[in-house]
């Protein structure tokens, strides 16, 4: 369940960890990010569906046990889950899904996202913005590794000679 909350808002694993219940909403969530920064991280319709079920899940094993209700990811315990704890999810639901060639960790996650973000016609300083980072520079490294061929299919739909003719009406 945490591992889609990474992969589809960016949340930075710590940001996840100490997410507060009374911030998950129904089409956002509020981050509380470093130095205390607040920002709001968007629910897509898909990450709803997986938060409602992991909310039927955790109330069904939490019913008759103590829990700290403030806190939204909860480890096993009914206590905060620790950067460990989130790790080892993680690297499960990528055994999981058969990723064996790449590193899998919750930083992995949220720099997938970033490149994806980026492939998929976001600018970079939305992309900023939604990662909490104060400085585009700090956002640049993320995207370091795109290659060469994915910014050319990225750069082939705007390419000013594909469009000629299409506002025209």
């Amino acid at each position: 369940m945490k591992r889609n909350t990474v992969q589809n808002t960016g949340v930075n694993p710590k940001e996840l960890r100490e997410l507060e219940t009374l911030n998950v909403k129904e089409t956002t969530i509020l981050v509380n990010g470093k130095g205390n920064k607040e920002r709001y991280i968007f629910i897509s319709p898909a990450l709803k569906k997986i938060l409602i079920r992991y909310e039927r899940i955790k109330n069904e094993y939490f019913k008759d046990k103590y829990y700290n209700p403030n806190y939204y990811f909860l480890s096993y315990k009914g206590d905060l889950i620790s950067h460990v704890g989130l790790d080892n999810v993680i690297k499960e639901a990528g055994k999981r899904a058969g990723i064996t060639n790449k590193r899998v960790s919750p930083h992995s996650f949220r720099h997938f996202f970033s490149v994806q973000s980026i492939l998929n016609s976001m600018d970079i300083y939305s992309l900023s913005k939604i990662l909490g980072h104060s400085d585009l520079s700090t956002t640049q490294q993320y995207l370091r590794s795109l290659e060469d061929f994915d910014l050319i299919q990225k750069a082939m739909p705007s390419s000013p000679l594909m469009n000629m003719g299409r506002n025209k009406k």
